[in-house]
């Protein structure tokens, strides 16, 4: 059975300038033929492509990983072994098997070399360097499946994944990643509690805000808000932004969608 996933000019199109912007022709066709061969979807952010230092990186998730390991005939299962010293995390070891092998490929996280200053390290490290150790099994034992593709997770702890700014609700805004949707930061804002509506944690096509109808704080406030979520003046009252902000919703009455 074909892996190969179908893809129609529109959806390319959208790929193009969404998911895999940036690329060169001759990138963009590579990145297509990966999404092919792979199966992998990257309208469910289970693949992806950046630009890191000028040069072009593909990218998945582990679950992209495990999906392709299990579809695999040849898997025959992985053992997970972390190593402690007291109660300091260390290192993960991880073992992939194949039925058709007579020996596991073995990969080791150390700790020191993958963590990053970001919450879900802070409060699961031993799951997240497990995710660092599996992409390494996983791509030695299925190497011509997944030998130009890197997990997220994998990367170094110095990597800086492209982020953007999300209302939580109460009061709270997040910056994410934007391929992962991992959590990097959360911190309160100052926007007055009777703005908030109904969480708003999705993108949404371009939308245009205009402050003309706000005074005083209110306006202040509404710019400094605009300004947090990536909105960019198209003039001294009109605003254009790349996601809903719910909070805007409640005291900006024309906004409209492009």
């Amino acid at each position: 059975m074909s892996k190969e996933i179908a893809i129609t000019d529109n959806k390319l199109a959208t790929l193009r300038n969404t998911i895999a912007p940036g690329l060169t022709d001759s990138e963009f066709g590579l990145f297509g033929e990966i999404v092919k061969s792979t199966g992998l979807n990257p309208f469910t952010k289970e693949i992806w492509a950046i630009k890191a230092g000028g040069r072009l990186q593909l990218m998945t998730g582990i679950n992209g990983f495990l999906r392709i390991a299990n579809s695999h005939p040849a898997f025959d299962g992985m053992e997970v072994q972390h190593e402690w010293d007291g109660k300091t995390l260390v290192a993960c070891t991880v073992k992939v098997y194949r039925k058709d092998r007579k020996f596991p490929s073995v990969a080791t996280a150390y700790m020191q070399e993958y963590r990053k200053k970001t919450p879900v390290w802070d409060s699961m490290p031993s799951v997240m360097l497990a995710k660092c150790a599996k992409s390494l099994a996983i791509r030695e034992a299925f190497i011509q499946e997944l030998g130009g593709l890197y997990t997220a997770e994998e990367m170094p702890a110095n990597y800086a994944p492209p982020k953007e700014t999300i209302d939580l609700g109460n009061q709270t805004i997040a910056t994410v990643d934007v391929q992962t949707g991992e959590v990097l930061a959360e911190e309160k804002d100052d926007i007055p509690a009777d703005w908030s509506e109904s969480p708003v944690n999705k993108r949404a096509r371009t939308t245009y805000y205009t402050v003309a109808n706000l005074e005083g704080e209110k306006k202040e406030a509404a710019i400094k808000y605009l300004e947090a979520n990536v909105a960019k003046p198209i003039s001294e009252e009109i605003w254009q932004c790349p996601i809903r902000l719910a909070k805007l919703t409640s005291c900006i009455i024309e906004d409209y969608e492009a």
